[in-house]
C-alpha cells in the first residue's frame, strides 16, 4: 500500500510539473509571438532591445520544449504542426513538422476501449493529452504525457495485491479448517479402538459430530460468500413464513445452546423478492454469532417492521454488546476477534444484504446488547423477478 501510494504521489506530482511546464510554454510562445509582430514592420522600426528581447524569448521557449518530461507539439491555425519537441517526435514519429494534424492522429493513434482518460499509440503506448489554445494567435498547444510505465507499474502493483490477498485468504481459510479437522481425526482413530467402552464410544462420537457440524458451517460460509454476489433464483417471501422457517432451522441450535428466541409479531403482508437460502443463511449467522458471544443464557429477540417501502429487521441479543472500534470492520471478509471462525460470518451478512439491494448495520443497545439492522427493498409482487446481484 506504500508503494501505491508513493506511486500516485509521484504521478500527481509529475503532472504538476507536466502542467506548470505546459503553461510555462504558453506563457512563453505567447509572449514570443507579441514580440514577433513588430517584425511586420520595417527593419528600422525594430529597436535592438526588441531583438535581442525576442531572441531571448525564442531561446527559452526552445530550452523549455526541449527539457520538458513530455512531447509538446504546437498547431497552428491551419491545422499543421508547427513545432515539436524531441520527445513528441519520439511518441508520434516522423515527420511532424508541416503535417496535418489530423493526418497525424491516424497514424500515431489508436485508440483502444479501456483508454479511460488515456489514449493509446500504435506501439501500444499510453498518453495523456493535454489541449490549451493559443492566445496571441490562432492554433494550440498539445501536451503528451507518456503514461505506460506508470500504468504498468500500477499493474503489476495491482496483481501484486490481488496475490497477497489470496495468499491471506487461503492461509486464514487453511488455519481455520485445520483444527476442527484434526480434532475430527482424533475423535474418528479413537472409535476405532476396540478396548472403548459404550460411553466412551458415544461420547467421542458426539464430539466428532459437532466438529464435522463445525467444518459443514465454515464450508457454507465460504460458499454462501463466494455465491452470494452472483446471480441467484429469486422468488416472492413472505417475511412472516420467511422468520417461521428460520426459527425452525435454528431449533436444532438454539437447543444445544439453550438460548431463548422470541419474533415479535409479523406482518404477514410484507412481501420481499429475495432467495430464500441466501437469507435463511445470513440471518442464521447473525443468531450464532449471538449465540458465540454469549454462550450462556442467551437471549434474542426478533422484529421486522415496513417502513417507506423498506423491511427493517432487528436481531437484537443480551450479549457485551459490539466493540464500537471494530464496528466498521466486522463485516469485513475474514475478520474476526474470536479465536476461532472464518470471519466470514458477518461478512456473509453485508453480503447477501447488499446483493439483495439491502443493507445491514449494527448499534449497541445499552444494557441490552448488540442490534443488527437489515434492511431490505419490498417488491410488487407484480413486478418482475430481477437476477439477484442485478445493477439495472
Amino acid at each position: 500500500m506504500a508503494l501505491s501510494s508513493a506511486l500516485n504521489v509521484s504521478y500527481e506530482s509529475d503532472l504538476t510539473e507536466v502542467n506548470h511546464s505546459s503553461s510555462s510554454i504558453n506563457e512563453e510562445y505567447n509572449a514570443s509571438s507579441r514580440l514577433a509582430q513588430p517584425l511586420h514592420k520595417t527593419t528600422t522600426e525594430v529597436s535592438k532591445q526588441e531583438f535581442e528581447q525576442l531572441k531571448s524569448q525564442a531561446t527559452r521557449l526552445e530550452h523549455l520544449l526541449q527539457v520538458m518530461p513530455a512531447g509538446v507539439v504546437v498547431i497552428n491555425g491551419r491545422g499543421q504542426v508547427k513545432q515539436a519537441n524531441a520527445l513528441a517526435k519520439a511518441l508520434l514519429g516522423e515527420p511532424l513538422e508541416g503535417q496535418a494534424w489530423r493526418k497525424i492522429i491516424a497514424r500515431s493513434f489508436k485508440p483502444q476501449a479501456d483508454d479511460g482518460h488515456e489514449v493509446s499509440l500504435h506501439d501500444g503506448r499510453k498518453v495523456k493529452l493535454s489541449i490549451t489554445p493559443l492566445t496571441a494567435e490562432p492554433g494550440q498547444l498539445i501536451v503528451l504525457t507518456d503514461l505506460t510505465e506508470t500504468r504498468q507499474l500500477q499493474q503489476r502493483i495491482s496483481h501484486m495485491q490481488r496475490l497477497s490477498s489470496l495468499g491471506k485468504t487461503v492461509a486464514s481459510i487453511v488455519h481455520q479448517i485445520r483444527t476442527p479437522l484434526s480434532a475430527a481425526v482424533l475423535y474418528a482413530s479413537n472409535l476405532a479402538s476396540n478396548q472403548l467402552s459404550d460411553a466412551a464410544r458415544e461420547r467421542f462420537g458426539e464430539k466428532l459430530m459437532l466438529r464435522l457440524k463445525d467444518l459443514e458451517s465454515q464450508v457454507n460460509d465460504m460458499l454462501l460468500f463466494a455465491k452470494s454476489g452472483e446471480e441467484q433464483v429469486v422468488q416472492n417471501l413472505c417475511v412472516a413464513e420467511l422468520m417461521e422457517e428460520l426459527i425452525q432451522s435454528s431449533e436444532n441450535m438454539l437447543q444445544q445452546s439453550n438460548t431463548q428466541l422470541t419474533l415479535l409479531e409479523v406482518d404477514p403482508a410484507i412481501t420481499i423478492l429475495g432467495n430464500k437460502p441466501a437469507l435463511l443463511g445470513a440471518l442464521q449467522n447473525i443468531i450464532h454469532n449471538a449465540i458465540q458471544v454469549q454462550p450462556e443464557n442467551c437471549e434474542i429477540t426478533v422484529s421486522c417492521l415496513s417502513e417507506n417501502q423498506k423491511v427493517i429487521l432487528h436481531i437484537q441479543d443480551n450479549g457485551p454488546g459490539v466493540d464500537m472500534d471494530n464496528a466498521n470492520r466486522i463485516f469485513e471478509p475474514f475478520f474476526t476477534s474470536k479465536s476461532h471462525g472464518t470471519g466470514l460470518g458477518l461478512s456473509v451478512v453485508a453480503t447477501v444484504a447488499k446483493s439483495h439491494g439491502g443493507s445491514v448495520t449494527v448499534t449497541n443497545m445499552p444494557g441490552k446488547g448488540a442490534c443488527f439492522t437489515i434492511m431490505l427493498p419490498i417488491i410488487n409482487s407484480n413486478k418482475s423477478k430481477p437476477a439477484l446481484g442485478d445493477k439495472s
